[in-house]
């Protein structure tokens, strides 16, 4: 699968944790605006850097631009940088997304950017990391592999949604998870695989990063 990193300006993710996703998937990196700034304290260098480009450290952005870094500036006022990030892995025809720095700062734009990401479930397969949590967005049938007594939840935002799942202490038949109404929360793995079973849309999985990557 053809993956990108999105690195948006958020707190940033562990070193370790951003070099095991790029090297584990093969992933470019593209830097939502100041994202940009996250990217240089570790040392990487973007494929493009995107967005109306007020975030970004103009030093930084310099050193980018005679690295030949393609850089895009977008003002439109419309979209947020992480959207113009994703309408631009779009248009590349990237498959997996990984949207790191989403988080931490303010909590409206971490709404703001999960909400964002919804928006683009049917285009990629999206996985949104930070450095403890991370939320995959699932629709169709879907295994896991997994450790027995694993913590995982799962939320939707849409009633229509029915979800099924399999090897899970608390299970789901058909049933709805609605944001505000009904959610399972620190829901339990029982075996080493687990599967959900997604109808009419789409449910987020949220699982410790650790597992995510030791099992992805």
């Amino acid at each position: 699968m053809k993956s990108a990193i999105v690195y948006c300006n958020g707190s940033p993710i562990k070193k370790s944790i951003y070099q095991k996703l790029k090297s584990k998937y093969n992933a470019d990196l593209i830097c939502a605006d100041g994202g940009t700034n996250s990217a240089y304290k570790i040392g990487e260098i973007p494929k493009f850097i995107i967005g109306d480009l007020d975030s970004v450290n103009r030093e930084i952005l310099g050193y980018y631009k005679k690295k030949n870094v393609k850089v895009i500036k977008l003002s439109r006022q419309n979209d947020t940088d992480l959207e113009k990030a994703l309408k631009l892995c779009r248009k590349l025809k990237y498959d997996r997304i990984f949207v790191i720095g989403f988080a931490g700062k303010r909590f409206d734009h971490t709404l703001s950017n999960i909400s964002n990401v919804l928006k683009f479930v049917k285009d990629f397969q999206i996985t949104m990391i930070e450095n403890y949590s991370t939320l995959r967005f699932i629709t169709g049938v879907t295994s896991f592999k997994s450790e027995k007594g694993e913590l995982i939840s799962i939320l939707c935002f849409d009633p229509e949604v029915k979800i099924t799942t399999e090897n899970l202490k608390y299970p789901l038949k058909d049933d709805y998870l609605m944001f505000g109404q009904r959610e399972s929360t620190s829901n339990v793995s029982t075996k080493e695989e687990f599967r959900l079973i997604v109808k009419n849309g789409f449910a987020v999985l949220i699982r410790s990063t650790k597992n995510f990557l030791k099992y992805d």
